[in-house]
């Protein structure tokens, strides 16, 4: 199709015989989706946004606005021991807490109590805004409005000039967080359309002598090339923003008035301004790629609501996919958790400076790179399934935080008690983090029922961003009730577990057909 929903004609990859051959059908799913091949514009387009979101996840929420959000309110701040006290920052091991009404609020909880917030609203954005992308010609302007309003408030954190402005560090970080979240709603729903009209794909899906299960090993392959593209695209924006603003760090000094991160405010604004070159770029050659009209007589405000609340309801039929998401919730909150107790541990009790934290950040992302890499060649030679690379990496991912809890050991010389220990993990964190998003994102785009990938990527993201309210706030409530930091790898260790477990139970091909019977029961609904 083209943008207006018309087909096009003569092209040597798509003709009107395409959606008769049956087995394309099954997998499929739909005639009215945009049936149009991807030019290489378009795919470079969505990639190119994709890497420009990375950034604000990766660099701004993975390092720097945690430091920013706790040095702000540690400026401004009491001793914990001693409220008339202003808490001295240079200590080690420092523990401050700032006043919030009658309520003294540990520094490090903070932040974690602000995402908690962020992730409540994006739950609720998600479940009232996700079904809506998969009809009619929204899903493109949601996405970069919401980047827009994300992009904004990136370029607004140096505004912040004094330490007890950090409230409107929270606002900000609130807005860029759901906005960010949003974005990523559908940016991932983008990847299934795109690699079923992939050219890649569209020549196997020519040959009529494939089975139906022939197609989906052949969309898978595509469906990973394109998802580890995609993560590669973004660790390159990562590295390149990194660079810009250690080149921040270590060359503007601002002056004794203005904060003391406030070279890494002015870099989070940089992050902004590439965000917004990323939704030019989108603008311009990303196709809207439309679904269908919304069924006559549809309500625009609770639609999203029904769907959702009818695709939850139907777990017995996505028995598989509801699986994974509860695995991915779980795992999602647990490794994005576990970066900022890192960092923050890393700073308030082990000393880290900005330079450190530069470094140990450069290393994280080159890792990722790497990582992503390495899992391909590995699935590639070895010829493990994705759902056995999952489960050997999420299986190296609990190392970290039992490595932590042998630090709780009394006397023990390890865990998390020099600054070393932090890098060796860090880079296993580092080969980890990109590889497994790359590995969960393609799993659950094999799960999706064609023609409802929004719909179910806003579940995606509801497991993800929603449900990742829950560490931060346990971790909060930990920091503010317990003296050692090191016990919110407990919790860390326990999730880690719970979600190998899960990911275990999933069968990947059962799953699959799952989704295709629930896709064209859910498009005959939607006719009636």
């Amino acid at each position: 199709m083209s943008d207006n929903g018309t087909r096009p004609s003569g092209d040597t990859l798509y003709d009107g015989d395409l959606f008769k051959h049956d087995a394309v059908n099954q997998l499929m799913g739909l005639e009215d989706i945009d049936g149009s091949p991807v030019a290489p514009a378009e795919m470079r387009s969505w990639l190119f946004f994709g890497s420009t979101c990375s950034p604000i996840t990766g660099v701004a929420f993975g390092f720097f606005i945690p430091l920013i959000i706790q040095a702000l309110s540690a400026g401004s701040g009491f001793e914990s021991t001693d409220h008339s006290k202003p808490c001295n920052t240079t200590a080690a091991n420092f523990s401050c807490v700032v006043q919030m009404g009658s309520l003294y609020i540990d520094t490090t909880s903070v932040y974690f109590y602000s995402v908690t917030i962020a992730a409540i609203l994006q739950m609720f954005l998600f479940v009232a805004l996700g079904s809506l992308a998969d009809h009619g010609a929204t899903r493109k302007k949601l996405m970069l409005n919401f980047s827009i309003a994300g992009a904004v408030a990136c370029i607004l954190f140096p505004a912040i000039t004094r330490n007890d402005q950090y409230w409107l560090g929270l606002i900000l970080l609130i807005i860029v967080s759901v906005s960010v979240g949003m974005s990523w709603v559908f940016v991932y729903a983008y990847l299934p359309l795109l690699s079923r009209m992939s050219p890649a794909f569209l020549i196997h899906a020519h040959d009529k002598s494939l089975t139906p299960d022939q197609l989906t090993d052949e969309l898978e392959v595509v469906t990973n090339h394109i998802s580890g593209r995609g993560f590669a695209w973004g660790s390159v924006a990562d590295v390149f923003l990194l660079l810009v603003i250690s080149v921040l760090a270590m060359f503007f000094t601002p002056p004794a008035s203005l904060p003391s991160t406030y070279a890494l405010q002015v870099g989070i604004a940089v992050c902004g301004i590439f965000w917004l070159q990323g939704i030019f770029v989108a603008h311009r050659w990303l196709r809207e790629r439309p679904g269908p009209p919304l069924p006559e007589g549809a309500n625009l405000f609770t639609f999203s609501l029904k769907k959702v609340g009818t695709a939850i309801s139907k777990f017995r039929e996505l028995r598989n996919l509801f699986l994974f998401l509860l695995g991915w919730a779980m795992y999602s909150d647990a490794f994005g958790t576990l970066s900022t107790v890192a960092i923050l541990l890393a700073q308030s009790v082990l000393g880290f400076t900005t330079i450190d934290t530069l470094i140990l950040a450069f290393e994280v992302f080159i890792c990722a790179f790497v990582g992503i890499f390495f899992f391909k060649t590995l699935q590639t030679y070895s010829k493990l399934s994705s759902k056995r690379i999952l489960q050997i990496q999420s299986l190296m991912y609990i190392v970290i935080p039992l490595w932590g809890l042998i630090g709780l050991i009394p006397g023990s010389p390890i865990g998390f008690k020099a600054k070393i220990e932090v890098f060796v993990l860090s880079g296993v964190h580092g080969l980890l983090i990109g590889a497994t998003q790359s590995t969960c994102r393609t799993l659950f785009s094999q799960l999706l029922p064609p023609g409802c990938e929004s719909e179910f990527f806003s579940l995606y993201e509801i497991t993800d961003r929603g449900a990742s309210f829950i560490g931060p706030l346990i971790v909060a409530a930990i920091d503010d009730h317990t003296s050692n930091k090191l016990n919110a790898f407990y919790f860390l260790m326990v999730t880690f577990s719970l979600a190998f477990i899960l990911f275990s139970f999933v069968d990947i091909e059962k799953g699959i057909q799952e989704g295709r019977a629930y896709g064209r029961k859910d498009r005959r609904l939607d006719r009636r």
